[in-house]
C-alpha cells in the first residue's frame, strides 16, 4: 500500500490549494435579502456567496442553501435575509495546504467547499471538483513520466542484450582457448 503515499507526495509537489482558489465570489452582509444575493451570484456566474458581519466571514450561501432552505420550504426570498439560511458550520484550510489534504478534510466534514485563508486573511474558496481535476492531472503526469522511464529502461536492457548477443561468438572463442 505504499504506492498511494508516494502518489500523494508527488501530487503534493504539484498541487497546493492556493492555485485553485475562487476569488470572484460576492461578499454580502448577513442582512442582505436572498433576492439580492442571488442576483449578485448570477451576475458573477457563481454558485456561492460569502456572508459577512462587519466585514468578517460568518457564513457561506450556496445554490444548495437556496433550494433546501428557501425554495423547498416555500419561504419568500424577498423577505428573507441571507443570514437566516446560510451555512454557518464553515470548514477552512490554509492556502499552502496540499490538495489531497484539503480533499480529505472535505470528506471528513461532508462538504464540497472549503474557505481558504492565509493567516487571518480570507482569500476565497476551493471546490472539490477543482481539486479532484488538479489531482487527476498530476496523477496523469506522473503516469506519463513512469511510462517514459519504463520504456527507456526496456530499451536500455534490450540494447545490452543485443550487444551481448553480437559479442557472443567472440566470448565463446575466448573461452575455448
Amino acid at each position: 500500500m505504499p504506492q498511494p503515499i508516494l502518489c500523494f507526495k508527488i501530487i503534493d509537489m504539484v498541487c497546493l490549494v492556493a492555485e485553485y482558489i475562487r476569488e470572484n465570489l460576492p461578499r454580502v452582509e448577513e442582512e442582505t435579502t436572498i433576492v439580492e444575493v442571488v442576483r449578485k451570484m448570477c451576475e458573477r456566474q457563481v454558485a456561492s456567496a460569502v456572508v459577512t458581519r462587519s466585514g468578517e466571514v460568518v457564513g457561506l450561501f450556496t445554490e444548495g442553501d437556496l433550494m433546501k432552505r428557501v425554495v423547498n420550504t416555500g419561504r419568500d426570498p424577498a423577505g428573507l435575509s441571507v443570514g437566516e439560511v446560510c451555512t454557518r458550520q464553515l470548514v477552512s484550510v490554509e492556502a499552502d495546504t496540499p490538495c489531497h489534504m484539503a480533499v480529505l478534510k472535505m470528506r471528513s466534514n461532508s462538504c464540497r467547499r472549503l474557505l481558504v485563508y492565509r493567516g487571518p486573511r480570507f482569500l476565497g474558496l476551493v471546490k472539490i471538483q477543482d481539486l479532484a481535476l488538479a489531482m487527476a492531472s498530476a496523477t496523469n503526469q506522473r503516469s506519463s513520466l513512469l511510462n517514459v522511464i519504463v520504456w527507456a529502461t526496456l530499451a536500455l536492457v534490450l540494447g545490452v542484450v543485443v550487444m551481448l548477443l553480437l559479442k557472443l561468438p567472440e566470448m565463446v572463442a575466448f573461452i575455448q582457448q
